[in-house]
């Protein structure tokens, strides 16, 4: 199955760089099996940041965004039973193409067929944004059968217990928090707050960044059902489809 939208067609001029995706696995940590994998978009040429920071400057992240987005969406129909695809979506975005008779309308109608295998993964600018925007394009995405997941969480603020308190399907905790976790005492605390507002909310946890076996230990005690990092696997062009995990 092929996805054409072409959002970014009248500027395609302006993304001169070729655009890939990579994936990266997202796996249950009791199991080992991969749940899900994270799209990331990447380049030959330009850092991922440098790519966005261009497309911010240039008033065309929406299209931009959206081109990421049909990089990423190839892989779905290889996806295996259970598992997700957790795509990356900017907040202006959401704010202003994903309502009716707007190109987020017709992106999620021509994925219908994937709706339960997809999660919008919203990135970390969404705390910037006005939360009665975020919460429509929330209730837009889902109202067409999707997840959403809000992506590096590295505090408890008030602004997060907001998002939080949109029941997102699952929270990523940032690698920040999660690298060297298992002798961190002030990093231990803060996550083990999220693991209750998440608990609270309906929301799985993600622990993102996880490489050393004693902070997968860690989050395994603490209850965290999902780990992302390179202890598991690197992102890659083609879908991983089983780990060999080391030793622990």
């Amino acid at each position: 199955m092929s996805f054409n939208f072409n959002f970014f067609k009248k500027h395609q001029a302006e993304f001169k760089n070729t655009l890939y995706s990579f994936y990266q696995p997202i796996v249950d940590i009791a199991t080992g099996d991969v749940i899900g994998y994270e799209a990331l978009a990447r380049s030959d040429k330009e850092m991922p940041a440098e790519m966005f920071r261009r497309a911010y400057e240039k008033g065309t992240v929406i299209p931009f965004d959206f081109h990421c987005l049909e990089s990423a969406i190839k892989v779905l129909p290889e996806l295996q039973d259970g598992q997700c695809l957790f795509l990356n979506i900017e907040p202006l975005t959401l704010e202003q193409a994903f309502f009716q008779g707007k190109e987020g309308e017709e992106f999620l109608k021509g994925l219908k067929a994937y709706c339960n295998k997809v999660v919008f993964e919203l990135t970390e600018g969404v705390k910037k944004s006005d939360f009665a925007f975020i919460q429509r394009g929330v209730e837009f995405i889902r109202a067409f059968g999707y997840r959403f997941a809000l992506d590096d969480i590295d505090d408890i603020s008030v602004k997060t217990s907001q998002l939080v308190s949109l029941r997102p399907d699952f929270l990523k905790i940032d690698l920040q928090l999660v690298q060297g976790i298992a002798s961190n005492y002030l990093n231990q605390q803060i996550v083990r707050e999220m693991v209750h507002l998440g608990r609270v909310n309906g929301s799985e946890m993600v622990a993102e960044g996880v490489e050393h076996p004693s902070d997968l230990e860690f989050i395994r005690n603490m209850g965290i059902r999902y780990g992302q990092g390179f202890f598991f696997a690197k992102p890659a062009r083609e879908l991983i489809l089983s780990l060999q995990l080391p030793e622990e």
